[in-house]
């Protein structure tokens, strides 16, 4: 289990101070693994014992294995595209691709509950339908994410707005955006470029925002509401499919749960797409 699962799994025992640290942690992911507990400690405004607290929290045995536990998730950082479609190769053996990807894939997929459950599916579901509109963001691979879930909003009636493009593109398409509307956002591995500027912007307005991710990301100001379910081994290939799963449980439950303007915008639909086609 890496530092970010642990983080994870036990984020509801976590005091403030100890997300002081955690924030600084995932802040600097070069630097901290250099640093001692003091170090640390003193980063975040804490005493110095409170490194050696947070890492009993999160289940290691002191600060020193919590930081090796950092030292290796660096490294496999580290690896770019290629070292790690290397080692998914090496870690394969005789398996067959299709095997090995299925097999990682319902593993994921497994988890996801452990992560994400029902009711924050259910509060992301009633903050979009509550929305005036909805501002879609995502970068590299996120862009089919948010492709995706523009088209089935759009479907239901929803106002939607993709903010594809450049920073000057984003920031034209966010001129109107108010204090009810929702900033929907995708971001994997790392934050990508524009994504803190417009939780930023977001905030201002007044404006909700939700980020679906596969880690923890330390962003200020930091969005509404996050819903974040690991991908997989990251030193390997990591898919899509959790977040797309996180997505259709969104959109499923924005059918069931309000089902009366969904299912008209559907009919309405129809009958247009038999005037087009």
């Amino acid at each position: 289990m890496t530092f970010t699962d642990r983080v994870h799994e036990q984020r509801p025992r976590l005091t403030k101070g100890d997300l002081a640290l955690v924030d600084e942690i995932l802040a600097h992911p070069a630097e901290a693994p250099l640093w001692r507990g003091e170090d640390l400690a003193r980063r975040g405004g804490a005493h110095p014992a409170a490194a050696t607290r947070l890492a009993q929290r999160l289940g290691y045995d002191g600060y020193l294995q919590l930081r090796e536990d950092l030292r290796s998730e660096h490294n496999r950082r580290l690896t770019g595209s290629a070292d790690r479609f290397r080692a998914e190769q090496r870690d394969r053996g005789d398996q067959g691709t299709l095997a090995a990807l299925v097999d990682g894939e319902l593993q994921s997929l497994a988890a996801v509950s452990r992560h994400v459950d029902q009711q924050q599916v259910d509060d992301a579901a009633d903050r979009v339908v509550a929305a005036g509109r909805i501002f879609v963001f995502g970068r590299g691979n996120a862009t089919i994410l948010a492709e995706l879930l523009d088209r089935r909003l759009r479907r239901f009636g929803i106002p939607t707005v993709n903010l594809t493009g450049s920073g000057r593109d984003v920031a034209e398409r966010i001129v109107p955006m108010q204090q009810s509307d929702l900033l929907l956002a995708f971001a994997f591995r790392r934050a990508p470029r524009d994504l803190g500027a417009l939780i930023s912007h977001t905030a201002q307005t007044g404006a909700t925002s939700l980020l679906i991710t596969d880690t923890l990301h330390t962003i200020d100001p930091a969005p509404t509401e996050v819903l974040s379910a690991p991908r997989g081994d990251l030193q390997g290939f990591a898919s899509l499919t959790v977040p797309m799963a996180i997505v259709n449980a969104i959109v499923l439950s924005i059918a069931q749960r309000h089902s009366a303007s969904t299912l008209h915008a559907l009919d309405r639909l129809d009958d247009l797409l038999t005037t087009f086609d």
